[in-house]
């Protein structure tokens, strides 16, 4: 299966002992596999992992959650936008959506394989 390497947002990490305790969790959440590789990019605030990641997961159980989507004005909208906001996080859209903050912000559905 294809694969494909991202960097991740990890918080500050202070040095290579603290990136190896850290990094294989934060890549473990995003399903995928922590490459060794590690970064500061913004100093004592921030730093970032480097996580290789499966093009598309796969498996026998699934995970249903919202997440935030921006304004989405529309169904048609919804639809067009959902499945790349929840490729995004790793998942697919399952077509649900809601408005939580009228004009500001809206949830889509989407659904993870592991």
């Amino acid at each position: 299966m294809s694969t494909y390497t991202i960097d991740i947002p990890a918080g500050p990490l202070w040095n290579d002992e603290d990136a190896k305790n850290v990094a294989p969790r934060i890549a473990a959440a995003h399903q995928g596999k922590w490459n060794g590789q590690w970064k500061t990019v913004v100093p004592s605030e921030m730093s970032v992992v480097g996580v290789e990641l499966q093009v598309k997961n796969t498996g026998k159980y699934s995970y249903k959650t919202n997440v935030l989507a921006g304004p989405l004005w529309s169904n048609d909208e919804a639809q067009k936008l959902g499945p790349a906001i929840a490729a995004s996080y790793g998942a697919t859209f399952t077509g649900q959506w809601t408005t939580i903050t009228e004009g500001v912000m809206s949830v889509i559905e989407i659904e993870y394989k592991y």
